[in-house]
């Protein structure tokens, strides 16, 4: 999943990172918190799209929160969120993470 939309890393990119962090890389600042907030985003913006309430995001382990990140980004694209929108939380992620 390639997106180019905003100034932040594109989605490959900023994966593939997060997928490589330790788990103690996840335990500095806000990073789990964060990004747990972008991935109820994410929800948001694909059951609005589909006209219905936002699936459940449940809490996984911290070594789950890119894989977790990558489906729920797939499928607010396949729910037909608008992209800018779902670039915004990419980016804002990725801004908050300090990785763009």
């Amino acid at each position: 999943m390639t997106s180019a939309t905003g100034p932040g890393l594109p989605a490959d990119d900023l994966l593939r990172r997060l997928r490589a962090w330790p788990a103690a890389s996840w335990g500095h600042g806000e990073r789990v918190a964060r990004t747990r907030a972008a991935l109820r985003e994410l929800a948001d913006l694909a059951g609005q799209a589909r006209g219905r309430p936002a699936p459940p995001v449940p809490e996984l382990a911290v070594t789950a929160l890119a894989d977790q990140l990558a489906v729920l980004l797939a499928d607010a694209v396949r729910a037909g969120a608008p992209p800018a929108e779902i670039g915004r939380v990419r980016t804002d992620l990725s801004h908050d993470l300090g990785l763009g």
